[in-house]
């Protein structure tokens, strides 16, 4: 028997790595030392900017240019240099990162000593006596975002893995989330210093920053090659991974001299296999409308996420501009990737997907003007983060947001109006009383939705088409409508085009299934009574009949209320004809799994079978009685913890077992009561045998009869 974990310990072992992660950052980030002091680059290579200054170095002014750092010991010339947020896209080669790392090594020797000196451009040294541990709030918004971002990805992906565990996609999203715990939150920890830490916790959280986006770009690219359609075998999905793990190991060896290469290369060839990958699912899943809904997650929301954040992060570091002061807020677009990821592969709402389409992507198109509107205010007006983020909020909510909600809401507004009122139409043709009135309902609607000129009768056409440069459209016949043909749309000032077609084959469309399914809805009614009829007189009168001659009371009784069982499942047409094998199971393995449950008893359900088509109710009833009657008696008489019901069929031949580990029953009893004589009677009905016996542990019973199908003959 497989081990399995339930969603349950799942979600609480994930949890416990969130929240113990999360606290684990923090600390890490937390235990440094505190200056109190925030800097920024200066516009030459030697020195750095103060920005703002409190606590331990409230005594040095703001806009002081710091050009040295000293104790006793040891003196460092500060650079601009020293002030790199995210190393991999400032520093291009290695050499520059080792010598950046070394450096960040001697600064944080200065600072971490019990005082020290900054000495400005004048000459004037400011002693600094620095805390040994940061404030909690001290940590600015750049640590947070990425951390939450982290945190909220691993908990949404192991959610959706723990109830989708079997789904190869969920386990790919799993290993995304992991990554992304790991990169986002160690990214958060480096870019938020505030001068130096460590030279080797510097490194090992570069390094890791690394591994964990190198992963999730892997995992990803894998993701895409089962969801939402399987498109490549088992084995490719661990081969990329593998790729992505040996290119890090590479790197990390010294294999290459440019790190911007080393870094960006292979993420921007995992972009590209995305895409590609996308555009393939685009095409394959053309005539599968769930897992179109499914890629439909995908395209709004790792396409726009993950693409904004390579154009706006990753591509401009390709050519050398330093993005990383957006770094740290560019990481919530990878919410957007979790959400739109988890929401396809539990598929969701897929199919109402199409209703919120239009106000995902202006909503999508608003991050995308935050994100324009900040860069714009960072890079080319050269202001502060601070600033250039308000600003983009400020010009966002005043002026484009509810431009948004009002041009939105009016076009929505109509257009759902419209259609609201083109189906009310298309239902009072298919209702109408006579062809004649379908008809007449039929050309005015025609002429509500293109004003033609002229509508005639035309000859039989069973593909709508235009004719005459435009100026005619065919529409064949559909229901009980005639075909016609229409002449010069818009009251002679237009021309048809394929737009109208489109329209026409949907009103088409809408109008053959209203008509069928007001056909089919008087033929079930007819169905339905022969049903009752032949399902009471085959099954009910038969069970009645044997309980009237009875002799024992408690079995007479027993039989009584399964037949009451069963009549209120032929009301409730739960035995239909129509009813697969498959469905009859999963019902009933919900309601025995309910009933053993409630009684404290483990149930293992297995199911071995051939493929079958429609059998007949006789032996659904035979089926469902078996299972509850032997159920019963587990729950009443076993005292049990544990029940094993497995069900074959093979070679026209269906075999039942059913195992418990209770007490077992005394050899008397096997011919008295427990409802074992109504379970034989329902067998030897189906022309086959049972058998009861004790076990070393609890009671087996195994049950076979033939298969009987729907329609053959009895």
């Amino acid at each position: 028997m497989s081990f399995r974990l339930t969603p349950v310990t799942i979600i609480s072992v994930t949890g416990a790595i969130g929240i113990i992660s999360t606290i684990g950052y923090i600390l890490l980030a937390i235990y440094q030392p505190w200056l109190g002091i925030s800097f920024a680059p200066s516009n030459t290579e030697a020195g750095i900017i103060v920005v703002s200054s409190e606590g331990p170095t409230v005594n040095v002014p703001v806009e002081t240019k710091i050009m040295e750092i000293r104790n006793s010991q040891l003196s460092m010339e500060l650079q601009s240099l020293d002030l790199t947020i995210e190393p991999d896209g400032a520093l291009h080669t290695y050499d520059i990162y080792d010598d950046f790392l070394e450096r960040q090594g001697k600064i944080f020797s200065i600072i971490n000593s019990n005082s020290f000196q900054l000495i400005d451009d004048g000459g004037n040294a400011y002693d600094v006596q620095p805390m040994k541990q940061r404030p909690l709030s001290s940590l600015p918004v750049a640590f947070w975002v990425p951390l939450f971002v982290g945190v909220t990805a691993w908990f949404i992906s192991s959610a959706v893995y723990a109830f989708r565990s079997e789904d190869i996609a969920a386990k790919y999203l799993l290993i995304s989330g992991a990554s992304m715990l790991v990169s986002a939150p160690f990214s958060a920890v480096y870019a938020t210093r505030e001068l130096a830490m460590p030279m080797e916790l510097f490194a090992f959280l570069s390094d890791g920053n690394f591994f964990g986006g190198s992963l999730f770009s892997a995992s990803i690219v894998a993701l895409l090659l089962y969801y939402p359609k399987r498109i490549g075998p088992g084995w490719v999905g661990p081969i990329v991974i593998a790729v992505f793990v040996a290119w890090f190991v590479a790197q990390q060896l010294g294999a290459f001299d440019s790190m911007t290469f080393a870094r960006r290369f292979l993420v921007l060839l995992a972009v590209i296999a995305m895409f590609v990958l996308a555009i393939v699912h685009w095409l394959k899943t053309k005539h599968d409308p769930v897992a179109r809904a499914s890629l439909q997650w995908f395209l709004l929301s790792w396409m726009l996420g993950t693409s904004l954040f390579w154009f706006f992060i990753l591509m401009p570091q390709m050519f050398g501009i330093d993005t990383s002061a957006l770094q740290g807020y560019a990481f919530s677009l990878f919410l957007l990737v979790y959400g739109g990821l988890a929401f396809g592969i539990t598929r969701y709402k897929l199919f109402a997907l199409g209703q919120w389409w239009g106000n995902i992507v202006l909503w999508a198109f608003t991050v995308l003007m935050l994100v324009v509107l900040d860069l714009l205010f960072l890079l080319a007006l050269q202001l502060s983060t601070e600033l250039s983020i308000s600003l983009a909020l400020l010009i966002s909510g005043v002026l484009w947001l509810p431009l948004r909600s009002f041009v939105w809401g009016r076009i929505l507004g109509k257009h759902s109006t419209d259609q609201e009122a083109v189906f009310k139409q298309i239902v009072d043709i298919a209702h109408a009383p006579t062809n004649e009135i379908m008809n007449e309902k039929w050309c005015g609607l025609l002429r509500n939705m293109f004003d033609p000129l002229s509508i005639e009768i035309d000859e039989q056409n069973e593909v709508c088409n235009i004719s005459n440069s435009g100026q005619k459209m065919h529409v064949p016949a559909a229901g009980n409508v005639n075909s016609y043909v229409l002449e010069f749309a818009g009251g002679g000032k237009k021309l048809f085009n394929s737009k109208d077609i489109n329209t026409v084959e949907e009103l088409l469309a809408l109008l053959d299934y209203m008509v069928e399914s007001k056909a089919a809805y008087a033929r079930g009614v007819v169905e339905e009574r022969h049903r009752i009829a032949r399902d009471m007189h085959d099954n009910l009168g038969a069970q009645l009949l044997g309980a009237l001659h009875n002799p024992d009371i408690d079995s007479k009784d027993s039989l009584i209320r399964e037949t009451l069982t069963d009549l209120r499942d032929i009301i409730n047409d739960n035995a239909r004809t129509g009813q697969s094998f498959d469905e009859m199971l999963a019902d009933l393995r919900a309601e025995t799994t309910e009933r053993l449950a409630v009684a404290g008893i483990e149930l293992k359900w297995q199911i071995d079978s051939s493929e079958l088509s429609e059998v007949t109710p006789q032996l659904l009833h035979a089926i469902r009685s078996i299972i509850r009657e032997a159920s019963s008696n587990i729950i009443k008489h076993a005292g049990a913890t544990y029940a094993v019901i497995k069900i074959t069929s093979r070679e026209n031949t269906m075999k039942i077992f059913i195992n418990d580990n209770g007490k077992g029953i005394e050899e008397s009893s096997f011919d008295l009561g427990h409802g074992l004589e109504n379970m034989k009677m329902r067998v030897t009905s189906l022309n086959g045998t049972m058998d009861i016996s004790n076990q070393s542990s609890g009671v087996s019973l195994s049950a076979q009869f033939p298969i009987i199908l729907a329609g053959a003959s009895r």
